[in-house]
């Protein structure tokens, strides 16, 4: 059997959802071949943004055109999760699946059912980013870079899958239930890209602060374990929420210097929008804690998300989150502009702001961190914010 897979346009964490399905075809006989040799068609897709669920409509419409009578399409990743019915009414025929490997592997009758929670990916760069990745390849050499661009140079291993949380704003939350892997099997994965001679490593999961919650174990004692092995390597770990800072011995972790890069995702600097995020944390002790963590490793990159416009934010607010972009606290900023989402409660919410405004806020903390980097004369966060790359 033969299959082509469209694995773009999603967050990292579920485009190495389909490079694991991928792995599973080939292990199991399978063909990867071209559009229009294949007997199964399968998109990976995203929701996370209104923006990013268009897109995907439209990119399985144009699947469907494309296609004969005789290949099968299916959709797989969050947006079958979150919004089936708008997929099914493209083509009662489809078929979807969410993140679940289980059900995939059940419904393809795969026998090797055997692979590795560790892979390299790739993306395509646009001109500025190619110019970027360049200057740092043969000057800067900074791994936090590399991250973000020279993807083919970064070893990802997934620690877990789903989130603990319950963000009013979120229905990605209903695509896969918790899971964590074992220290020990993280561990496997990460020796296999030092053997390979990786020097960038990168830890992935839905939310890397509740790695470990559902057998006994916590990210400080995994993180602990991967900065122990000799050699020069550099570590970044993403979509650490801010909970996690509490964790017993977390700041002894992250202070290692092979520790480069970490995301909190703080939202918003308002704590009222916080608290209708359902966001579990107070902000000002937070706070307190990435100054404890840039004390413990002065090098360490500090990424942060914010949602501009959510429900209800004022300018007050708004401008609350203006000041903590232009207090210097984080080195990159991704900035989302909030829009409803299937089933999540905040969809349902008042006084929703407008898509001018919101838009408009959001340039204004795109150019705020731009403008932070430049006052600090830091090069590299200047390019890590440009053009949110």
């Amino acid at each position: 059997m033969k299959f082509h897979l469209i694995n773009k346009m999603t967050c990292t964490r579920v485009r190495l959802f389909g490079e694991d399905l991928k792995k599973l075809f080939i292990s199991n006989a399978w063909e990867e071949s071209s559009f229009q040799d294949a007997d199964y068609l399968l998109i990976n897709s995203c929701s996370f943004l209104k923006s990013r669920e268009d897109y995907f409509i439209q990119e399985i419409g144009k699947m469907i055109e494309d296609s004969n009578p005789n290949q099968k399409i299916v959709v797989f990743g969050c947006l079958p999760a979150t919004n089936p019915k708008r997929i099914l009414a493209l083509n009662k025929n489809i078929v979807l699946f969410s993140r679940d490997m289980d059900k995939l592997i059940s419904y393809f009758g795969f026998k090797n059912k055997e692979f590795s929670l560790s892979t390299i990916t790739n993306s395509e760069l646009t001109f500025m980013q190619k110019i970027i990745s360049g200057i740092n390849r043969f000057f800067l050499k900074d791994p936090n870079i590399t991250l973000r661009l020279m993807k083919k140079n970064v070893f990802h291993v997934r620690i877990s899958s789903g989130c603990k949380g319950n963000c009013s704003y979120c229905s990605e939350r209903f695509t896969t239930v918790f899971k964590s892997r074992r220290i020990f099997e993280v561990i496997d994965s990460f020796r296999e890209g030092l053997d390979m001679g990786f020097k960038v490593f990168a830890i992935n999961s839905d939310d890397s602060s509740c790695f470990g919650l559902d057998n006994g174990e916590n990210i400080a004692q995994l993180l602990s374990k991967l900065v122990s092995f000799n050699g020069e390597y550099k570590i970044a770990v993403s979509e650490f929420n801010p909970q996690g800072l509490f964790i017993k011995n977390i700041n002894t972790a992250i202070s290692s210097e092979k520790i480069c890069y970490i995301t909190i995702p703080v939202q918003s600097g308002s704590q009222k929008i916080l608290n209708k995020m359902r966001r579990p944390y107070n902000l000002s002790l937070v706070v307190k804690k990435i100054l404890e963590t840039r004390m413990a490793n002065p090098q360490l990159k500090i990424n942060t998300h914010l949602i501009v416009g959510f429900p209800g934010e004022t300018e007050k607010d708004f401008m609350k989150t203006l000041q903590l972009v232009r207090s210097g606290l984080f080195d990159r900023i991704k900035v989302f502009k909030y829009s409803d989402r299937p089933n999540a409660d905040a969809s349902k919410y008042s006084n929703k702001i407008s898509e001018d405004v919101k838009l408009k806020r959001a340039k204004i903390i795109q150019r705020a961190i731009v403008l932070d980097a430049i006052k600090k004369r830091d090069f590299v966060n200047f390019l890590l914010n440009l053009k949110q790359i």
